[in-house]
């Protein structure tokens, strides 16, 4: 058995190369797809890509009844991985585990609920997780943190034994994505706008829907969200202020003089710390609460699939193909405005967000989102709570952005990323990282004159 997990190949990194399949490893397929088309019998593998945690692939299967069908499968076996720490190693499980479900048990509540026919993501012919003796069916996918008599109770194994990893991870089977598609980043405004649209649709299929974010809690991540900081690494925050002063040292050159000896600014590491956990607690609401619904939890722009404009219907019948959704991984209930700045930081221009961009972007996913709830619904968001949650959820970014994103960065590093369309805008453009930090400053001394308030007597 050949346990996978399959995503699109579009999502690539620069890191990613291509490589010709081993005939060994392209007949250990073979059982997977037969799980799904019983009636397959030989397929052909068009790329092989292999990730840092992951080998993909993209493959047309024949058959009886499926000649010349188009798949993406990505593998992730958790044996050739033995060699990373577990608790990287468990995350990594834990997110092939929580798309598997998200498509076998949630996405087909989600599409009866929605008031349209949109199909949300691609097609998925087979979603499994295998994972006994290594992590428990109701074990949550926050990272663990050492309590009671601080010993290690995790799975034991070593680059020489490793039995307990065979034949463990996930296996996931999607179409192929095909034609009248693209990604990039950054977009433009009427590309953020789509994608915003498309997000406010998907929040809308569970948005106060008690009974299925009671089963997204259960069955997908506690905290919905790839940042949600109960999923980080506790050194992330621990660290965060010798971070942004090594930032701060690599970094300056590139800013205006006074730009990093403004006090605010020189101590925004620290006070980034004061607040994150306040921060993320509002920003983590239970499925009853006010304001809960799905979120996608990664929600930067290679994991949305754009329509082509020319693909529109010209009134010869044929409806216009609607944007997709992938990499479900990080899904969870949590708040939308998360996925929303997340987004916006994540492709966006620091020109198109100057003079009130950044504001009219929220309000078209407000306006998105109310018209795709039920007219019972569709005033229970008001654009103040929304636009402070959105304040929150971008400093809660860039919590994350510094504490895992900047550690480490230098100008050349910033210059080596400048075309990688996956990466965070921030993290390959010094200006569009100091418009955030100058967004984030801002933002943080609200939430911190919040705080004054609430601890007055």
């Amino acid at each position: 058995l050949r346990i996978g997990i399959l995503h699109s190949f579009t999502s690539l990194k620069p890191e990613d190369t291509m490589t010709v399949i081993s005939t060994a490893t392209a007949t250990l397929l073979l059982p997977i797809l037969q799980r799904a088309f019983p009636d397959v019998k030989s397929y052909e593998v068009k790329n092989n890509i292999v990730q840092a945690n992951a080998e993909g692939f993209c493959i047309e299967i024949s058959g009886e009844h499926n000649s010349n069908n188009k798949l993406f499968v990505k593998c992730v076996e958790a044996s050739k991985y033995a060699h990373k720490p577990w608790g990287d190693l468990r995350r990594t499980l834990l997110y092939s585990r929580t798309e598997a479900r998200f498509y076998s048990d949630i996405l087909p509540l989600l599409k009866e609920n929605s008031s349209s026919s949109w199909k949300i993501a691609p097609d998925c012919y087979l979603a499994e997780s295998v994972l006994h003796d290594l992590i428990g069916e109701e074990e949550s996918a926050a990272a663990k943190v050492v309590t009671g008599d601080g010993q290690d109770h995790e799975p034991k194994y070593d680059t020489s034994e490793k039995s307990v990893l065979e034949n463990k991870g996930g296996n996931l089977i999607l179409e192929s994505i095909q034609g009248n598609y693209y990604q990039t980043s950054p977009l433009s405004i009427t590309e953020a706008s789509q994608c915003l649209a498309t997000i406010a649709k998907f929040h809308a299929t569970a948005f106060g829907n008690q009974e299925i974010l009671h089963k997204v809690s259960t069955k997908l991540c506690e905290y919905g969200g790839s940042y949600h900081l109960k999923n980080r690494n506790p050194k992330e925050l621990e660290n965060i202020c010798h971070t942004w002063d090594a930032f701060l040292g690599n970094i300056q050159e590139a800013a205006p003089a006074d730009f990093f000896t403004r006090e605010n600014i020189r101590n925004l590491g620290q006070r980034i710390g004061n607040i994150a956990h306040y921060i993320s607690d509002e920003l983590s609401p239970a499925h009853k609460d006010e304001f809960a619904t799905i979120v996608h939890g990664d929600f930067k722009a290679m994991n949305i699939f754009i329509p082509l404009r020319d693909s529109d219907n010209d009134g010869d019948g044929i409806t216009k193909p609607e944007p997709l959704l992938i990499d479900f991984a990080s899904a969870g209930v949590g708040n939308g405005l998360s996925d929303v700045a997340m987004h916006i930081t994540h492709a966006v221009v620091p020109s198109d967000l100057a003079n009130g961009g950044e504001e009219k972007l929220v309000e078209y996913y407000l306006s998105e989102l109310r018209n795709a709830l039920p007219p019972s619904q569709k005033d229970l968001y008001p654009k103040t709570v929304a636009m402070r949650h959105y304040r929150l959820a971008t400093v809660d970014y860039f919590r994350f952005v510094l504490g895992r994103l900047w550690k480490g960065v230098t100008l050349e590093s910033f210059e080596k990323r400048k075309d990688s369309k996956n990466a965070v805008l921030v993290n390959r453009s010094v200006e569009a990282a100091l418009a955030f930090i100058q967004r984030v400053d801002k933002y943080t001394e609200i939430i911190e004159n919040e705080l004054k308030i609430k601890e007055e007597p």
